[in-house]
């Protein structure tokens, strides 16, 4: 089952889990605690790790002005409250977090459906939030 997959690579203090740019802006958009919804749904915690490629591009976003900029701005508060990680601004950001989630391992937490089939593909962890707020555990 995919919830014991993702179990199976916990770290002490819950799972570890790589935070999207479109994860973080639902989680604004919504007013909903979603986070707390897929710790339900896998019965632990879950530690949120942001790449710094996702608050370059929450920066970048946040810039542009109007509702999407101040989504954004609001989405980037939230990130730098939890774990940074350090990763390449070199590559997409899509293409950090795969490569992140591969080299060690770390779920995906997402909203993007293009990402999400991305990952699995690659046989990769993924939580894939859908626009109503379904949590899909993809492992």
């Amino acid at each position: 089952m995919a919830v014991d997959r993702l179990r199976a690579d916990r770290g002490i203090d819950g799972l570890h889990a790589l935070i999207d740019t479109s994860f973080l802006l639902l989680l604004v958009e919504s007013g909903r605690d979603i986070l707390r919804l897929i710790e339900e749904k896998l019965g632990e915690p879950v530690v949120p790790l942001v790449p710094d490629s996702v608050i370059g591009e929450l920066k970048r976003l946040s810039g542009v002005g109007g509702r999407r900029g101040r989504v954004a701005e609001l989405a980037l508060s939230m990130a730098e409250r939890m774990t940074r990680i350090e990763s390449s601004q070199e590559v997409g950001v899509d293409e950090e977090l795969v490569r992140l989630a591969s080299e060690k391992g770390y779920a995906v937490v997402t909203a993007d459906s293009a990402l999400q089939k991305r990952l699995r593909k690659q046989g990769l962890k993924c939580i894939y939030v859908s626009r109503r707020l379904e949590v899909h555990i993809l492992a």
